[in-house]
């Protein structure tokens, strides 16, 4: 699986949207084990508390992308989108798992 195609067609498709409208951003990390790593960049735009901008980014990526549907769960990383820092820093890390058990 290659995550440098995934990220380009994910961004193509689906994150400008998120960009434009709320300052977020999103790219896959790793695909391992049926979990998704995704590190996200949330700016002044977005008004939802950390736990839902995951939820919702983490239901957007499996949806999306046919090869990522199997996925159990993901593990997101919210940045730190200060420009006054010269690296981002993690701000929070969430955990989410799909509903496994009440698969079509």
């Amino acid at each position: 699986m290659d995550i440098h195609s995934i990220n380009k067609r994910h961004f193509l498709k689906h994150s400008y949207h998120y960009r434009l409208e709320y300052d977020l951003t999103s790219r896959l990390l790793n695909y391992e084990n049926c979990i998704l790593y995704i590190e996200v960049s949330i700016g002044d735009k977005w008004q939802k508390p950390p736990y839902k901008a995951a939820l919702e980014i983490a239901n957007s990526w499996k949806n999306t992308h046919p090869e990522l549907g199997s996925a159990l769960g993901a593990k997101i990383f919210i940045l730190n989108n200060d420009l006054s820092e010269d690296k981002p820093k993690i701000k929070y890390k969430k955990g989410i798992l799909f509903n496994y058990w009440n698969k079509n």
